[in-house]
């Protein structure tokens, strides 16, 4: 899994600036809005989406798209804590 000061690495952030919903850049602004359309289906299931999509740009060896999901998906959770998972954590 990516973590914090790997996401600040590849994103351009330094590291407290991550998940604090202060400091979004416009495409992970443009990002989290592209996930929060789909909320209708509830807020655990977009997590899910965004942690799946982390998982498969990893597969794929896009770890810099990773690391900007990786950002949103703390952006969210900033947003909308009900839907962390305990390994959210890790």
């Amino acid at each position: 899994m990516v973590k914090v000061r790997q996401d600040a690495e590849f994103a351009g952030l330094v590291s407290g600036e991550i998940g604090s919903g202060k400091v979004l850049s416009p495409k992970h602004g443009s990002l989290l809005s592209s996930y929060r359309l789909n909320l209708r289906h509830g807020q655990k299931v977009v997590h899910d989406m965004i942690v799946a999509d982390i998982n498969a740009s990893l597969d794929l060896g896009a770890s810099m798209h990773a690391a900007d999901l990786s950002v949103v998906l703390r952006a969210f959770i900033s947003e909308y804590p009900a839907s962390a998972r305990p390994t959210d954590c890790e």
